[in-house]
């Protein structure tokens, strides 16, 4: 294959002025002529933000407590700032297996072990471009949401037998998950497994069942997977995820240990086994967790002040205060200006002052996040705002405490789990009684308002519709059902009346915001395809 190095745009990401310049010679003899280096990984960031490349050649290790090519990796995929076609090759001169586990989660296209030649560079470089050049306008569909005709695309391809069929497949596998065809997906995997047994076959087959709510099947897929590949990672997560639709917790944190275990840097893994052994009431191997997440962490994407609060809630567990102060002393040295930091540090330290027995200090914190909750506060997790509804009502503040909960009711109406912890700071507070009035009112008001947009829909009323939906979607931001229907609302409009640039971005906001809210929510395919036809 020809590849016109011109035309390329090359992104050179390594701590040692002396290695970049040797690539940037190497590069230059290829005929090269746009080249970029960045000496950190956020310089390198800085500059992926700014200019889409064709190439990326990122060491692994950018210096002490730095940014490393792993983070960069996760980022820049996490982020959506590179795409199907751009070639990332990760240059290590260390081959550990936590450097291999870590990196390999996030599939850089290629390893180059230090020293090596130009020959072998260009060589690696074209190899890489041959797998991806076929991607292009596969990609460009994925881009504008266009899933059935990125599938047509990849069936197209998979009918001229290429080279590297099985990444088609594989992404055909992807699409039709995406799109909620979980049988098609199914076949497609058995297919695969019918003629070689690949993990990610396996994998795809389990999401299947998983998305169709069959958790037995699910795990007994991802069970399996893991028995014949101890190192396949993603299967160790699929399981542990299934585990918890099925309710059964504590077998979710032993199958997330096994898997930090093998693989530690995963600061998401590290986080949910925290939250989970937090739950299991296994304050030692929680407390383990979230240190871990808060150590690999410092330099990537994934730091979160909810794992700061999640430590510091096993040292109040521990009876360790002075301890969880500490802990959340770092959060605000950690995450200077942030509103939501501010926040959820506020809540836990009204917490964590109540068990000292400090009152005032804990009426203070408490009204502090109170005063940041009605400013500029905006995606704060369920668990904090229970947290402080529930200080409030036992520091006597009643209505400031139930405002808090409405809010948590109304945006987690179906949800069972969250409603059953509402109930218990009623119950904690000695509020049984009104508690269970309060629920049950907030929630029959949600579906009265529901009903009644869903009932608009049916009598063809769609404008009236639209405002119901859209009404309670800003009241309700993070309501699922809500937010779902608003946007199907305005999809059937535009269906009615003609394509309509304004109805469509609004429909696609909620969409987004969807995704963003639940991203395996039930309804989703099925507005992905109002979107993908309308569009």
């Amino acid at each position: 294959m020809f590849v016109d190095y011109r035309q390329k745009k090359f992104l050179v990401v390594d701590d040692f002025h002396e290695f970049r310049s040797a690539i940037r010679f190497m590069l230059q003899s290829f005929g090269v002529v746009s080249i970029d280096t960045a000496g950190s990984g956020e310089a390198a960031i800085n500059l992926i933000e700014k200019k889409p490349y064709d190439v990326i050649l990122c060491d692994y290790n950018l210096g002490y407590q730095q940014k490393d090519g792993q983070q960069i990796l996760e980022e820049v995929k996490h982020r959506q700032l590179i795409t199907l076609t751009t070639v990332f090759i990760m240059i290590t001169a260390e081959n550990t297996p936590e450097m291999v586990m870590g990196v390999a989660e996030y599939y850089p296209d290629d390893y180059l072990i230090k020293p090596f030649t130009k020959d072998i560079l260009r060589t690696r470089i074209e190899k890489a471009f041959r797998k991806k050049n076929d991607f292009e306008l596969i990609e460009s569909a994925i881009q504008k949401k266009a899933y059935r005709q990125a599938i047509t695309l990849c069936e197209a391809r998979i009918k001229e037998n290429p080279p590297n069929l099985f990444e088609y497949i594989k992404l055909k596998g992807e699409l039709l998950l995406q799109i909620g065809d979980y049988d098609g997906a199914k076949d497609l995997f058995e297919e695969v497994l019918s003629v070689r047994e690949i993990p990610w076959a396996k994998i795809g087959i389990g999401r299947a069942f998983f998305y169709k709510e069959e958790y037995p099947q699910a795990r007994q897929v991802f069970h399996s997977l893991i028995e014949e590949n101890k190192m396949h990672i993603v299967g160790y997560d699929w399981l542990a995820k299934t585990f918890l639709k099925l309710n059964a917790i504590e077998e979710a944190q032993k199958i997330l240990q096994e898997a930090v275990d093998i693989s530690p840097k995963s600061v998401n893994r590290q986080k949910l086994l925290g939250e989970i052994a937090l739950q299991n009431q296994n304050y030692d191997q929680s407390e383990k967790a979230f240190k871990s997440a808060i150590e690999f962490g410092r330099h990537s994407c994934f730091k979160n002040p909810t794992v700061y609060i999640g430590l510091a809630k096993v040292l109040v567990n521990k009876k360790e205060p002075e301890k969880a102060l500490s802990t959340l002393n770092d959060i605000q040295k950690e995450f200077k200006e942030n509103t939501e930091a501010a926040f959820q540090t506020a809540v836990m330290k009204g917490v964590v002052y109540q068990t000292m027995n400090q009152n005032e200090e804990s009426k203070r914190n408490s009204q502090e996040a109170a005063r940041l909750y009605e400013g500029a506060v905006k995606d704060i997790p369920q668990d904090i705002l229970i947290d402080l509804a529930k200080s409030c009502l036992e520091m006597g503040e009643k209505e400031e405490g139930l405002k808090l909960i409405q809010d948590v009711i109304r945006n987690n109406h179906e949800d069972a789990v969250l409603l059953l912890k509402v109930q218990t700071v009623f119950n904690d507070t000695n509020l049984s009684e009104e508690g269970h009035q309060f629920i049950d009112s907030i929630r029959k008001e949600i579906i009265q308002i529901n009903n009644q947009g869903v009932r608009l829909v049916k009598e063809g009323r769609l404008p009236e519709a639209i405002e119901c939906f859209e009404k309670a979607a800003q009241s309700m931001p993070g309501n699922k059902i809500i937010v779902a229907n608003a946007a199907e609302a305005l999809f059937r409009q535009i269906q009615n009346t003609g394509k309509d640039k304004t109805l469509l971005q609004r429909a696609k906001n909620y969409l987004d915001r969807l995704q963003k809210i639940d991203p395996e929510y039930k309804k989703i395919p099925h507005l992905l395809e109002w979107y993908e036809n309308l569009s």
